[in-house]
């Protein structure tokens, strides 16, 4: 064998396909792209979805639920919620020397700034008050078996919401519990202030806030404590 006789694998090369060289080189006239249509217009990209230009299936099968853009009071989902754990609290509330821990006391530090969950796996040897919008059963348990309480924090906003939904002023905690699923037969509610109420209510919580306070009661509302 010598190098000039070196050559391919028989079938291993051919020749590229010439298009669109005239009708005597094979594949002339419409060039492989059949006759008219979309797909052989230049610029042509496949939409996800598209049927051709008819109705599209997702837009003739019916809807489901809908997200409502002008409520009242603002509600949290699962996902909106930042994870806080035991051992956090615990060294926020030794290094600022607090029996009490809420959503304001964080804000006001720039340590959480959203909505948060406290999460358990830690063992908890401060008798504190935390309140948060969410607490895992493991985390309620060590809060208060070291002799503290856990409070669920609602705004008065929320609340108004609830008094709008039931066609009612008075707010107690087996109504709490009938419009927010995730509030137990044994879970204290902590009121606080979140933007300002238009009508008069009557409050039966276990905790409210000085400033949620006021504004109850500069509404023509009372608050009692449970």
């Amino acid at each position: 064998m010598k190098l000039h006789n070196l050559k391919p694998a028989s079938g291993s090369t051919k020749n590229r396909k010439r298009i669109a060289r005239g009708v005597g080189a094979g594949s002339g006239r419409t060039a492989t792209r059949g006759h008219k249509g979309a797909k052989s217009r230049s610029g042509y990209s496949s939409k996800r979805a598209f049927e051709g230009g008819q109705m599209p299936l997702q837009m003739r099968i019916p809807k489901r639920g809908f997200k409502n853009t002008h409520r009242r009071y603002k509600t949290s989902r699962p996902n909106d919620f930042k994870a806080v754990s035991l051992e956090q609290l615990e060294y926020f509330a030794s290094t600022h020397n607090l029996s009490e821990i809420t959503p304001a006391t964080l804000n006001d530090s720039g340590s959480v700034t959203a909505s948060y969950k406290v999460l358990g796996g830690h063992k908890f040897d401060r008798a504190i008050d935390v309140t948060a919008h969410r607490f895992s059963a493991s985390a309620k348990k060590a809060i208060t078996e070291a002799g503290g309480k856990a409070f669920i924090a609602f705004s008065l906003n929320t609340l108004q919401g609830i008094a709008d939904a039931a066609g009612t002023d008075k707010i107690d905690l087996t109504l709490v519990r009938k419009y927010f699923s995730y509030v137990g037969e044994d879970d204290l509610i902590h009121v606080t202030v979140d933007g300002d109420i238009s009508q008069k209510l009557t409050l039966e919580v276990n905790k409210i806030s000085d400033e949620a306070k006021s504004l109850v009661e500069s509404r023509g509302g009372s608050v009692s404590l449970v």
